[in-house]
């Protein structure tokens, strides 16, 4: 069972590395930063999520404020990201250090999309880029009967970080008990040998 588990979890991991966290790191790395107030214009599929990234003073303040619109110039609902979410498991991997998502949006229609961001205290600076959305949508039924519901967003996080943790800890647990066994094994077979020429004698 130890040996499937550590199969799952390998399975997973790559998975959630390939489809996941390899995709929003190219966008990041692909997106370029603008300050605030300047908009930023990108090209979305309908029904397709974008994250807001920002880097500064005001990002790390969260007073970062932005305004999203679709082709039509109706404004989109931006929603903020679950408590544990990229930024506190993988922030290493963002290819521009420093920034972080603070907002999602999900196009309603196919085409050029706007998002603008100010300062609410309208005092500090930052950066933002508009690129792959870590955040998810929905949420993961945990417990009995799926009681428990945790983001999507969460749930890949922790698992990215976790599941190959634990894909590499299960074997090397496993070999180390069976090499304990094994000294064990040969320790009792020489005292048994001991014992049987003492009795000999």
């Amino acid at each position: 069972m130890a040996c499937a588990t550590a199969a799952v979890c390998a399975i997973a991991a790559g998975l959630i590395w390939w489809l996941w966290v390899a995709p929003v790191v190219q966008s990041v790395a692909a997106a370029e930063p603008h300050r605030l107030g300047e908009p930023i214009a990108v090209q979305l599929s309908a029904g397709e999520r974008a994250g807001v990234w920002a880097s500064g003073i005001a990002a790390n303040l969260g007073t970062v404020e932005c305004r999203a619109s679709g082709p039509g110039g109706g404004d989109l609902t931006l929603r903020s990201g679950p408590s544990l979410d990229w930024d506190d498991t993988l922030w290493w991997m963002t290819p521009k250090p420093g920034f972080a998502q603070v907002l999602q949006f999900t196009a309603e229609r196919a085409g050029v999309h706007t998002v603008s961001c100010r300062d609410a205290l309208d005092t500090y600076d930052a950066e933002v880029l508009v690129a792959g959305d870590a955040f998810g949508s929905g949420g993961l039924g945990l417990g009995a009967g799926g009681a428990s519901r945790f983001p999507i967003g969460s749930v890949l996080a922790f698992g990215a970080v976790v599941f190959p943790g634990v894909a590499v800890l299960i074997p090397i647990v496993i070999a180390l008990r069976r090499a304990s066994s094994r000294r064990r094994e040969r320790a009792a077979r020489r005292r048994s040998s001991w014992g049987g020429l003492r009795t000999r004698c």
